[in-house]
């Protein structure tokens, strides 16, 4: 295979890893400055500061979202029995611990697109309301480092316990009300009540997989089930029930639904220290009922038969077979028997907690230094602590830069905001550490996180 070749089936899964996966509701980086619209959606307590904002559809504020541990070097080496070529981890090419070696204990990305669709919000000096439509998707890919082992094993001696696989998937429409209310000089307190709309839900979720090898086959047991509820999806069965993937797809109206409370507060300690600034939140406190979930189980109590991963060297002629043997050998492995349909499921949401913590430079009113601290709670918990300088030069210009120390790694960013009379616009760059190929794919770990955004800000400030 020609190595651009090669390069177009490795776009082809980096393309299904980012169109399947978020966790941010708006720019982390912007959480301190007063002039940044959308940091409501971080706290409640929060609000636009012009007495009137209206969002530009589509273009009010759009963010993506993408940070994985591992990156696609991991996975394709040159070839070294056909120079100038690539392969993958599974040719004889590559040593089995130069590759295992280089891998983290769970391989994990997480990503996604968060857009907002309407918005528009109202207030005075004591209070603010808005009013939002947004469409978030949220999922997250996590496989253990036993898995590759077993898939890189071949008919090696040894047995295998690979245990937590997981793929989450998440879409929905959050329509949302939130006011934010001043109450004496000090203390502001906000909420937002979220009505959601589910689009879309997948959760495969692999507890465990026991491999023993049997002469010159592997005999493989699973302990797993995959829920689904796609309105309109028709699923393919083989002739023994088991799960073939979609066979088509019909449009059906959405039948989930659920309900999510943001719950906010700031407290000014001018009184003590001029200045100082205390704020604290919770977001996404609530759940989703989702309609006519369909159900797949393996058979915990049954081995099968399994001849083990081989021929994924990909430099020969057939990305296309690669592919499709990856898939079957997969499905020869771990068969999903269809167990029927549930009429409801409630699923929760991962709740974000967040606190923060601002000191403004006395007699340099324009500068301050923030710090952010941020918890996700789920399956993966996401904890994340973030240092802000803030700049104000000017009444319709800030920026600031920043440090994250994550569970996700290292990175830095970076929120330009422009906010003259009658417009607002902000370019926000929560992490941007990626290493790229000619064809735009990471090669390393890596972490994305930008938003942008355009909107109409009219009437007077509220603070002048």
């Amino acid at each position: 295979m020609k190595k651009h070749n090669i390069y177009k089936l490795s776009a082809m899964a980096a393309m299904l890893l980012l169109a399947v996966m978020s966790y941010a509701q708006s720019s982390s980086s912007g959480y301190f400055l007063e002039g940044y619209n959308q940091r409501y959606q971080l706290n409640p307590a929060f609000a636009p500061e012009s007495s009137l904002f209206f969002a530009i559809p589509f273009l009010s504020n759009t963010q993506v979202d993408a940070q994985s541990n591992v990156g696609m070097a991991n996975f394709l080496y040159e070839s070294k029995s056909k120079p100038e070529m690539l392969t993958t981890f599974m040719s004889s090419d590559v040593d089995a611990k130069d590759f295992l070696d280089a891998l983290p204990d769970a391989a994990q990305i997480r990503a996604g697109v968060n857009m907002d669709l309407l918005s528009v919000g109202f207030g005075s000096t004591n209070w603010y309301t808005m009013l939002n439509m947004k469409l978030r998707n949220t999922e997250k890919v996590s496989l253990p480092k036993e898995l590759f082992s077993f898939m890189k094993a071949g008919l090696s001696k040894g047995d295998y316990l690979i245990e937590n696989a997981n793929v989450t998937s998440i879409s929905y429409i959050e329509y949302s009300a939130s006011h934010s209310h001043r109450i004496g000089d000090n203390l502001t307190i906000g909420g937002s009540l979220k009505v959601l709309q589910g689009l879309a839900y997948a959760n495969l979720n692999i507890n465990e997989i026991d491999a023993k090898l049997n002469e010159d086959k592997w005999i493989v047991r699973s302990n797993g089930m995959l829920r689904a509820s796609v309105p309109g999806a028709k699923y393919k069965l083989k002739d023994d029930n088991t799960l073939d993937g979609f066979d088509k797809y019909e449009f059906e109206m959405p039948s989930s639904f659920g309900v999510a409370f943001d719950l906010g507060a700031e407290y000014d300690f001018k009184d003590l220290v001029d200045g100082l600034k205390v704020s604290a939140s919770i977001t996404d406190l609530g759940f989703m009922n989702w309609g006519k979930t369909t159900t797949f189980e393996t058979d915990k109590n049954r081995y099968v038969e399994f001849a083990g991963f081989k021929d994924y060297d990909v430099t020969g002629n057939d990305n296309d077979a690669v592919i499709d043997k990856v898939r079957d050998d997969f499905e020869e492995m771990i068969k999903l028997y269809r167990t029927g349909d549930v009429e409801s499921e409630d699923i929760g949401l991962d709740a974000t907690f967040r606190m923060g913590v601002e000191y403004a430079i006395p007699y340099v009113d324009w500068l301050s230094f923030g710090e952010l601290f941020t918890y996700q709670t789920g399956l993966y918990p996401y904890a994340e602590s973030r240092t802000s300088i803030c700049m104000s030069p000017c009444s319709w210009f800030d920026v600031t830069g920043n440090l994250a120390l994550s569970s996700m790694g290292t990175s830095m960013g970076l929120l330009i905001n422009l906010h003259p009379a009658g417009f607002n616009f902000f370019l926000a760059v929560d992490r941007l550490d990626a290493d790229f190929n000619k064809q735009f794919i990471p090669l390393h770990d890596f972490g994305l996180n930008f938003s942008l955004g355009f909107n109409l800000a009219l009437g007077e400030k509220r603070n002048d």
